[in-house]
């Protein structure tokens, strides 16, 4: 199958995505364009507003600055970013007033997981779960607890800020209020700012007794305008399903690489191979901003909705629905990356030993174009 994607083609036969040829823009690629025939979800799974990002009154941001740099945080709103300028130009997605909900802020941290858990149901270690949706508007649980319960500021400064988050598992459970989640930990996010950079770190500790999954991770959103560019260094990308479920790898061929115009795609897909290195460029704007994330930083995810002003370019630590796929696998690949704390290297599944901490980095370098 062939589909037109600006002036190159993509090809789902041949599992890749080739950027070449000459020709008026035709329409817009798709993951649709590749997707499987998908048997609908066959029951709906509950959604738990209590766990959820429903409005939280008389928030106060937490701002802090450095030169020309200005951060605006709401730790009580999931410990997520409202505003983030260089030179009183956004490099974030700019939020007017304070939100009642942490998904319409400008970045927001995720775990102990990213993106779906495929059928709501959750399995690691011989056991299974039932794992309620997050958020109103997801048919799956996405983007796990951090964002959408309060962060407690434990210290912070002018350029510096500090906070932390616990999570403990209900005692008790009904059919109708399945558990959040079912492994307990302590999570923390420490904020750097200065003249040129912002430098994020998200962490996770196993609280519990028994081996755990994690995944680490955020989400942010960047203005999107006609000239956006989004550049990648990625190999693959996973072509969804009708529910943004990972079905099949496709090569990109080095077209992220060469740069995706944001206004003529329509993703909301993960890619394997990352590289640690990303940017997004408004050329209009004269101004472009590169993400460096650190390991285990391995997976990226973007996201251009359509007809949004906005897209989203996520480092993340696991693949969508990274767990179930884990579980499912007779011999996985794992990498030890400190004591305590291994990955796997197919999904990205993070396995914390009892009192273990995985951690990862991300900076945001916003900078002119020449």
């Amino acid at each position: 199958m062939w589909a037109r994607y600006g002036t190159g083609w993509i090809s789902a036969g041949s599992n890749r995505l080739i950027m070449a040829g000459k020709g008026p823009v035709g329409r817009r690629f798709s993951v649709g364009d590749a997707r499987r025939p998908q048997a609908p979800c066959r029951r709906a799974y509950p959604y738990n507003p209590a766990m959820t990002d429903t409005a939280t009154p008389r928030l106060t941001p937490l701002r802090l600055a450095a030169g020309p740099a200005t951060l605006e945080l709401l730790p009580a709103l999931g410990g997520t970013i409202l505003r983030y300028d260089w030179h009183g130009v956004p490099v974030l997605r700019p939020t007017d007033g304070i939100p009642e909900q942490s998904r319409v802020t400008a970045c927001y941290p995720l775990a102990p997981y990213s993106n779906r858990i495929a059928g709501g149901r959750l399995a690691f270690g011989g056991q299974s779960w039932d794992i309620p949706r997050t958020a109103d508007n997801h048919p799956l649980p996405i983007h796990g607890l951090t964002w959408q319960r309060p962060w407690t500021v434990t210290r912070h400064d002018a350029t510096h800020a500090c906070m932390e988050q616990s999570y403990e598992v209900p005692d008790a459970r009904t059919p109708d209020a399945p558990l959040p989640w079912p492994f307990p930990f302590h999570a923390t996010q420490t904020f750097e700012l200065d003249e040129d950079a912002l430098r994020m770190t998200l962490a996770l500790r196993n609280t519990g007794s028994t081996e755990q999954p994690a995944g680490l991770g955020w989400h942010p959103y960047f203005p999107r305008t006609p000239q956006t560019r989004v550049r990648a260094q990625v190999s693959h990308m996973w072509v969804n399903d009708d529910q943004s479920l990972p079905q099949e790898l496709l090569d990109t061929g080095g077209a992220v690489g060469d740069g995706l115009p944001a206004a003529q795609v329509d993703l909301d897909n993960v890619f394997n191979g990352f590289a640690g290195q990303a940017s997004v460029a408004w050329p209009e704007r004269g101004m472009a901003v590169d993400l460096e994330a650190e390991p285990p930083l391995g997976h990226l995810v973007i996201f251009t909705p359509p007809g949004k002003p906005h897209i989203a370019v996520e480092p993340v630590s696991n693949m969508t629905d990274a767990f179930n796929r884990y579980a499912r696998d007779p011999a996985p690949e794992l990498i030890e990356l400190a004591p305590g704390v291994r990955q796997d290297r197919a999904t990205g599944t993070l396995l914390l030993a009892p009192g273990a901490q995985a951690s990862a980095t991300l900076t945001l370098r916003p900078r002119r174009l020449r």
